[in-house]
């Protein structure tokens, strides 16, 4: 066979037509906005006013997560992290809900959220050793980079498998509620959890029990390769509340100051009136993973589009219209990021690994027998010493 023969053609997807983002008919589509596309106060919600100091934070974590995401990736590519879930485009809808909750409030985290973790006080080392997989962060270097979580920042991470976690969330408000505590809940899943059991079982239960919890969807228009309109026949991913009587809305998922107005409504509502379902319309403007190739059903067109509407320039104009920020703030800003990332990197690098065996160390106080036994074989099938 010759090498003409052997050669295998090259699969170049099949790119669906531009769809032009909905934020543009915001209005028209019930999606909640105090911000246009130019930072300018041109919404249907008013300015919720909040103090420089929030504003100037919720735009750090938003700049830091871009940055965050920038050598994450570059880290992976090289090869000195396995594996990256990027959250490029979708910094505003996680960052500033995070904020309008309160510290003492629980996060049940998905995928895209490390800004939720700054937000808390987690420290840019600790991020990076839970990416490079190293023994000394939280969760001992036991799970993929980016499912983040601290139980004493009151963040549980999330799971593997889509959307499993939603009813756990909805449990723990629930258990809340029948404490008689104040502590309220938010649970943040992308637009393909929504098609998973999960999801319905958790709204069905707390469309009956209320607990005080806030269902956060971030619609970022692709569950991995489906598009929104593969992934359900209703217009709306909010509207699916309707079915379990969940209060439900839309909002700008790239506009700060929705999100936080929104998040913060409806975390202040919970104790009296129960769960609120927040569709945040944003969009994914890197690949799903490192593992994916968005060129294959997607066009460069549809993500140049939604580049208008990028939460970080759009908020920092805003910013700058107030004197809040200006460009020396910025640059600033930037040179403190990448110090602090290359001191985390550098720091977190040379960090002990996590052994495979250590796996073994706490599932129980006391291992069983048969967790002995497994250790054992692992241990002898690596070769190592113990």
């Amino acid at each position: 066979m010759t090498s003409k023969e052997s050669t295998l053609p090259v699969f170049k997807g099949s790119p669906r037509s531009t769809v032009s983002p909905p934020l543009q008919r915001a209005k028209e589509l019930g999606i909640r906005q105090v911000l246009d596309a130019d930072g300018g106060l041109a919404g249907d919600l008013p300015d919720p006013d909040l103090p420089k100091e929030t504003l100037q934070k919720i735009y750090r974590t938003m700049v830091e997560v871009s940055a965050i995401d920038a050598r994450g990736w570059k880290l992976q590519r090289s090869g000195r992290i396995d594996f990256w879930i990027p959250s490029r485009g979708q910094e505003a809808s996680h960052v500033a809900s995070t904020i309008a909750m309160d510290t003492s409030d629980w996060i049940f985290m998905a995928s895209r959220e490390p800004g939720s973790m700054l937000a808390r006080g987690a420290s840019m080392l600790q991020l990076f050793a839970q990416f490079f997989g190293r023994a000394d962060e939280p969760m001992k270097g036991r799970r993929l980079p980016l499912l983040l979580g601290d139980r004493r920042l009151n963040i549980v991470p999330c799971m593997t498998i889509v959307g499993a976690y939603i009813p756990h969330a909805a449990g723990a408000a629930w258990a809340a509620k029948i404490k008689g505590d104040d502590t309220r809940f938010i649970v943040y899943f992308g637009d393909g959890a929504t098609s998973r059991g999960e999801f319905h079982s958790a709204m069905n239960f707390a469309g009956i029990h209320k607990p005080p919890i806030v269902f956060f969807c971030q619609n970022n228009g692709w569950a991995v390769s489906t598009p929104n309109d593969r992934q359900t026949a209703v217009d709306t991913f909010a509207e699916k509340g309707n079915a379990y009587k969940v209060r439900n809305l839309r909002v700008d998922g790239n506009d700060p100051l929705a999100i936080y107005s929104v998040t913060r409504k409806a975390r202040d509502e919970a104790r009296e009136l129960g769960p609120t379902l927040i569709e945040a319309v944003t969009y994914r403007l890197g690949p799903h993973t490192s593992s994916d190739n968005p060129d294959l059903y997607r066009t460069s067109n549809e993500t140049d589009e939604w580049r208008r509407w990028d939460p970080i320039p759009r908020f920092r104009r805003y910013l700058e219209g107030r004197g809040f920020w200006s460009a020396s703030d910025e640059q600033q800003l930037l040179e403190q990021c990448e110090k602090q990332i290359d001191e985390a990197v550098q720091a977190a690098e040379a960090m002990r690994q996590t052994e495979p065996a250590e796996m073994f160390d706490d599932v129980f106080e006391t291992p069983t027998n048969l967790l002995q036994d497994q250790r054992k074989q692992l241990v002898a099938e690596l070769g190592e010493e113990r």
